[in-house]
């Protein structure tokens, strides 16, 4: 098999800055990941400013997820083809360019387009240059670092992106109420300006002859993006058209077939855009496959807790970001706690013990009062401090591991493999939790006629439905994402193995390429 991400030419590598590189990584890593759940607390604004209907505001997260995901893997085969720090700033620029659309869908309608159209539009492309910025993220730490500093980069990885997923709803909130929706994503510019200064510090060793000649694999990426569109379609679309109804059946058959295709092409591949062997080396299935639950679980059923404290208690975007700060708080304290723990456990326990807690806090969100007022809240408190404490153990040591039982020659696309896991799960648990949500809001919708017709209706009797509706829809989410993420633990128990432990690494001599330093593959039969 040719090497591409780390084997790589002797004395044509550009010296790296240390400091410029992690501030590069992580403020890159900061605006992608934030751009999932900054978006949940404006939604209802959104669809009050664009006229928009609840699919298409489901849609303005899903785009997003949807075109990372597509991507994602693609993103880290470029990255290690044609080097890192030139596709990264890529990457960033087309993000930038995405979050300009966006920033501008509420007054402008490019080609002819609706206001909500163009805003989907601008998500795919954010989108797209996500699927970038992610994974070559943790790839350009895991390159740049070694020993000591590539444990501290890879905890601060997993932190900052942690609190760029729970510092969304309250950075949301603050922009909502003081400037305007459309500054979710006009913020993205000034810091992305400072990525672009920055990522000039990352390291870009030369390519290899191999390297060189390898080529894309594009009918491994026509096949993989036509099922994961598939899927996610018929999950969005499957209450309004229906599970049984034929469009249904002819996207999951769609979904199938294109992923069996994608399997049978990327196994005669020569350079294959996802080596299937990797799956059968211990601890590489076994982490992506728990990524893929965090994402259907956790990350999910954080999108729908916003709409709850918008919608189901009346609170403004940001007094629903500040209720979501406990969460945040815990996620800090967590992730330098993971790597204790790892130490001392092993990764393998560690993540189980923190799944199966973080399923308990999961389920503790369906305490939640169907006829509460605003300070009812704290019934979420118990939960929020549990999952957000093992939310910041999870995402340093699950990136990791990833990345440590894949082959290490090819850590772009290792990182790009996890991050999609993760990311599809995501967009799947935010389809099938909006099913479960929709599903109440139509039978409120069916009460409140039913009300109307025997004359029993008042404005009060309205909200109270709506309210009961929200909520009973939050915790039907929560016992999913908890059974979801129970099951992680199942995942981790049987297919993850411990990361061996390595002498720390010696410097490599000057003009050594850049493997020199041999690098223990974990998980490795």
């Amino acid at each position: 098999m040719p090497t591409h991400a780390v084997q790589r030419a002797h004395t044509t590598q550009r010296p790296g800055k240390p400091a410029l590189t992690m501030v590069a990584a992580l403020l890159g890593l900061f605006i992608a990941l934030l751009d999932v759940t900054v978006v949940t607390v404006a939604l209802p604004t959104m669809g009050t400013d664009l006229d928009a209907s609840f699919s298409d505001l489901e849609w303005v997260a899903n785009a997003y997820m949807l075109a990372l995901a597509v991507f994602i893997v693609t993103a880290g085969r470029l990255g290690d083809l044609y080097g890192q720090r030139r596709i990264y700033t890529i990457g960033v620029t087309v993000f930038l360019a995405g979050s300009l659309i966006c920033g501008g869908a509420g007054k402008y309608a490019f080609f002819g387009l609706s206001h909500i159209t163009t805003l989907h539009a601008g998500r795919v492309v954010q989108g797209i240059g996500g699927a970038v910025i992610m994974p070559l993220t943790l790839a350009i730490i895991y390159s740049s670092f070694e020993g000591r500093q590539r444990k501290l980069g890879i905890m601060l990885w997993g932190a900052v992106g942690g609190l760029a997923t729970a510092l969304g709803p309250l950075i949301g909130g603050v922009l909502v109420d003081h400037a305007g929706w459309e500054w979710i994503f006009l913020v993205n510019l000034p810091i992305g300006a400072v990525v672009i200064a920055a990522a000039t510090g990352i390291r870009e060793p030369g390519r290899t002859p191999a390297a060189g000649r390898a080529s894309l694999d594009v009918a491994g990426l026509l096949t993989v993006s036509g099922a994961l569109f598939c899927l996610n379609l018929a999950l969005i679309n499957g209450h309004s058209w229906g599970w049984t109804s034929g469009r249904e059946a002819a996207l999951f058959t769609g979904a199938v077939a294109l992923l069996l295709l994608f399997v049978a092409v990327e196994a005669r591949s020569s350079a294959p855009i996802m080596n299937l062997s990797w799956f059968r080396r211990p601890s590489f299935g076994g982490s992506v496959c728990a990524g893929f639950l965090l994402g259907a679980g956790m990350f999910s059923v954080m999108f729908y807790l916003s709409i709850y404290l918008q919608n189901g208690l009346g609170m403004s975007a940001l007094e629903t970001g500040v209720r979501l700060l406990p969460l945040t708080l815990m996620l800090i304290l967590g992730a330098p706690l993971g790597g204790r723990l790892a130490a001392k456990l092993g990764v393998r326990a560690a993540m189980a013990v923190a799944f199966g807690l973080m399923a308990v806090g999961i389920a503790l969100f369906a305490l939640v009062d169907p006829a509460g007022d605003a300070g009812s809240w704290t019934r979420l408190l118990p939960g929020l401090l549990i999952t957000g404490l093992t939310l910041g153990i999870l995402m340093p040591l699950s990136s990791e591991l990833t990345v440590a039982a894949a082959p290490q020659d090819q850590i772009g696309v290792a990182a790009s493999a996890g991050t999609m896991f993760r990311q599809v799960g995501n967009s799947v648990g935010v389809a099938i939790m909006g099913v479960l949500m929709s599903t109440q809001a139509d039978d409120a919708a069916d009460e409140i006629k039913r009300q109307a017709a025997d004359g029993a209706l008042s404005p009060e009797r309205i909200a109270a439905v709506q309210q009961r509706a929200v909520t009973e829809g939050l915790q039907h989410g929560a016992w999913f994402a908890a059974a979801v993420t129970l099951a992680a633990v199942a995942v981790v128990l049987l297919f993850v193995r411990n990361l061996p432990h390595t002498a720390e690494p010696k410097p490599a001599p000057v003009g050594a390429p850049l493997d020199a330093t041999p690098v223990a593959d974990a998980g490795r039969p």
